[in-house]
């Protein structure tokens, strides 16, 4: 079945697709993203990089989240809209 990404904008799509096409778009987002306090990457960077819809991207991180790639000053993604942590590395939530 179909899921739609960015619904919640208006302009969502759907798609068919494994989820592991945009696992190595996200791992180039979070290479070139700020990092911020606390070794930590925000979600609204990881949008503004990759373009992707946010849910897309919680998605993937969740489901991935064994097989993603970050650098190690890299320790958590968090969600800076919904003040929460998606991943952790060495763990996932």
């Amino acid at each position: 079945m179909p899921i739609n990404y960015g619904a919640d904008t208006g302009k969502g799509f759907y798609k068919e697709e494994d989820l592991s096409i945009f696992l190595k778009a996200i791992e180039s987002s979070i290479i070139k993203a700020p990092v911020k306090n606390n070794n930590r990457i925000l979600l609204s960077d990881l949008w503004v990089i990759s373009s992707l819809p946010k849910d897309l991207i919680i998605e993937v991180l969740k489901k991935y989240s064994e097989d993603l790639t970050v650098p190690e000053d890299i320790n958590e993604i968090y969600d800076d809209g919904n003040n929460e942590i998606i991943w952790i590395k060495n763990k996932s939530i």
